[in-house]
């Protein structure tokens, strides 16, 4: 099971904060609409196991893509680990959407989506 530490699960939570903005002021705009719609329907409630590189050894996340967006709690709250999928994303990266929102948020496009592909968990 991963680690979480408080300065982590900030940067999580700003990080999905600027994800589910772009997602809700791009909802109706093409392509986005089109991806979103196919995201949600085949992505909603699935688990997908979230390690971030760099940084904190084994810092890790179960992250959720529900109807009201991305949620995420730490890995080790997630019993039996029943994850669907796994993504490895570097702290910088994190770091960089969440101190440039606008940036990311007005063109999706440039937000890493690699964790909706079908990556097997372990």
């Amino acid at each position: 099971m991963g680690i979480s530490s408080p300065d982590y699960d900030d940067l999580m939570q700003r990080y999905l904060d600027v994800c589910n903005q772009a997602m809700a002021l791009n909802k109706d705009r093409f392509p986005f609409k089109q991806i979103l719609s196919a995201a949600k329907a085949s992505e909603c409630g699935k688990i997908i196991e979230v390690h971030v590189v760099e940084g904190l050894p084994g810092a890790s996340y179960a992250m959720t893509f529900g109807s009201d967006g991305l949620v995420f709690e730490p890995h080790s709250a997630c019993s039996d680990c029943n994850c669907d999928r796994e993504w490895s994303v570097s702290k910088g990266y994190l770091e960089d959407v969440a101190k440039n929102p606008e940036y990311y948020i007005r063109n999706p496009a440039r937000i890493d989506w690699e964790w909706m592909y079908d990556t097997p968990a372990r």
